[in-house]
């Protein structure tokens, strides 16, 4: 199993990143999608997350804030536009932090079980190839990879 990150660009606009799970498909998708999961493992360790809203059906919005140990809050918001339990989830999504404010991007996330192991597939298409450069070279792998580990920490606690 290649429980490591990887990410790839599928064309100008997009990015994906993979990574398997030593679970079964429905527990990785509600743990990405339930806030008693997510506030356990999305976003940084270095930042808390006070407020984690979501409305887990098309049409309905999301809304995560993450506050620094120095106050800043960054916040993601989105609109779900396909919710398909437990194979796939789409969101429009936007960035915002104290002088900084993302166009939306669309996320779409895949979760393929095979014997017990899923494979999560999350693609994130920016309306340009600059705004997806500018989030790839973010440095994203370095929020990701760990956050992913302690989603792998959490599903194998589920099973």
């Amino acid at each position: 199993m290649d429980k490591t990150l990887r990410i790839t660009t599928p064309s100008d606009v997009e990015f994906a990143m993979t990574r398997q799970f030593d679970a079964p498909r429905h527990l990785v998708f509600d743990a990405m999608t339930k806030p008693e999961y997510l506030v356990r493992w999305l976003g940084c360790d270095a930042m808390a997350m006070p407020v984690c809203e979501v409305d887990l059906r098309v049409g309905g919005r999301y809304r995560y804030v993450f506050r620094s140990s120095d106050g800043i809050e960054h916040v993601l918001t989105g609109t779900f536009r396909e919710v398909a339990r437990p194979d796939r989830i789409a969101f429009g999504e936007t960035f915002s932090m104290p002088g900084f404010a993302s166009d939306e991007y669309l996320v779409t996330s895949t979760f393929v079980e095979e014997a017990g192991t899923t494979t999560l597939t999350t693609t994130i298409r920016h309306p340009t190839k600059e705004a997806r450069d500018g989030h790839l070279n973010s440095g994203i792998e370095k929020g990701v990879e760990p956050a992913y580990d302690r989603l792998a920490k959490i599903v194998a606690g589920m099973a």
